[in-house]
């Protein structure tokens, strides 16, 4: 039996890995954390378009109802490996592919100041699901403390389970007035369900 080498192991699992995500037809490309005046804090999630490969699709080049779903979890500054849970959701009506879009969420000042939160959470994840079907997890969408599916899947469900105390503290960039909202730049069209008659 023929020795694969760890290196060539690697490589391998890597190129699989890169063309499962090149399937996807959303990308989260980076996730980056800003701290703005007032000690507000910005995360700003860049997105980008592959195409549209499910066979009943009006047409391949589009991508419709696009849910982008943030969790955090900030280590309580008392007590180590005690975590505070926040997450938030936005709906992107549409992209074409080739588009790059970025998606903002914002803790406020006040909260962060209370919390003496870091800029960066110790975790965080970035769930990306298509007409309400979850995509598969990306690299580029998660926090480096996230070593493998079973942390992933035990976070997520903490947040779920642990966040409702700080439900609506992250808001998305359309739920944000009367601050500076740093840098912002290549906004999508948001499915705003917000607003009731």
């Amino acid at each position: 039996m023929k020795k694969i080498s760890i290196p060539r192991l690697f490589l391998a699992l890597f190129a699989c890995a890169s063309s499962a995500i090149a399937q996807e037809a959303i990308q989260v490309d980076r996730v980056n954390f800003n701290s703005l005046r007032d000690d507000w804090i910005q995360m700003e999630i860049e997105l980008s378009c592959n195409g549209n490969s499910d066979p009943e699709a009006r047409d391949e080049r589009f991508v419709e109802k696009i849910g982008v779903k943030a969790y955090l979890a900030y280590e309580r500054d008392a007590s180590p490996r005690e975590f505070d849970y926040y997450t938030s959701e936005v709906e992107i009506i549409i992209m074409e592919k080739g588009d790059d879009n970025n998606v903002y969420f914002y803790l406020p000042g006040l909260i962060v100041e209370r919390d003496r939160l870091k800029k960066e959470p110790k975790f965080y994840y970035v769930e990306v699901s298509v007409d309400g079907e979850a995509q598969n997890p990306q690299k580029s969408a998660m926090s480096s403390s996230i070593a493998n599916l079973e942390i992933l899947n035990s976070f997520v469900s903490r947040a779920d389970a642990e966040g409702s105390v700080n439900e609506h503290l992250l808001m998305p960039i359309y739920l944000v007035s009367g601050i500076d909202l740093g840098r912002v730049s290549d906004l999508p069209a948001f499915l705003r369900r917000d607003v009731r008659e």
